[in-house]
């Protein structure tokens, strides 16, 4: 088993990216021109600005969502190093952004979004997951939504669905939705994913991140192993 990777996602600024540096953080997540208004969209130049004051060693995402053109126009100006697809992208468009963002370097990671809103199967949550696994993604990202949230809910989704998910699929796992200090320790020990990612559950306030939170979720998310080493 190897230690569990931590993304934050939702940076906005100069201070929360090098707070989350210091504190250990393996990811970053920029949310890019998304189509729905979440507080912590930022326009493409802000992204390209931010992401080059990241260090090496530290992956760049940018989680974007919308028209094909859309995104690949982004990902062409940011050029980050995961594209994080989290819209209603088919496993067919999924397949065409992973064969056109490969030709540019760029990995992709596709957010698979449970309503937790809804009693959804868990057998249908996990037949779409192998669907995107199969378009040559590089990881697949559980994340909850409701209505109202596209991500960002603060409210997770039943693990038991991701574990199985996790031994469904052969990509890394990601888990996301309604993470924080407090359960993000059980959700690893659950569900083993390859790495967990969180942005509301660690800040103060929409859009600014909480030093003590960041510090927290990151140390309790690597005191215990994560998937084996993909």
């Amino acid at each position: 088993m190897g230690v569990v990777r931590v993304k934050i996602c939702g940076i906005t600024n100069e201070e929360d990216l090098f707070l989350c540096v210091e504190s250990g953080v393996d990811a970053l997540g920029f949310v890019v021109e998304y189509p729905v208004d979440v507080p912590w969209n930022i326009p493409r130049g802000r992204a390209r600005e931010l992401m080059r004051k990241v260090p090496p060693f530290v992956a760049t995402t940018a989680v974007v969502g919308g028209e094909i053109e859309h995104i690949l126009s982004i990902a062409d100006f940011t050029m980050p190093d995961v594209i994080q697809l989290h819209g209603d992208e088919s496993p067919r468009e999924t397949k065409t952004l992973v064969e056109e963002l490969s030709r540019r370097g760029i990995r992709v990671i596709k957010a698979l979004r449970i309503n937790v809103e809804e009693d959804v199967e868990d057998q249908v949550v996990l037949e779409t997951a192998r669907r995107f696994a199969s378009t040559g993604i590089s990881a697949l990202l559980l994340d909850s939504k409701t209505g109202a949230m596209p991500a960002g809910t603060g409210i997770p989704f039943r693990w038991e669905i991701a574990g199985k998910v996790r031994n469904g699929i052969d990509v890394p796992l990601i888990i996301a939705g309604g993470l924080n200090p407090e359960n993000v320790r059980d959700a690893v020990k659950a569900v083993r994913p390859f790495a967990v990612d969180v942005i509301s559950g660690v800040e103060r306030n929409p859009g600014r991140k909480d030093k003590a939170k960041v510090q927290a979720f990151i140390r309790a998310a690597k005191s215990i192993s994560g998937a084996p080493q993909q």
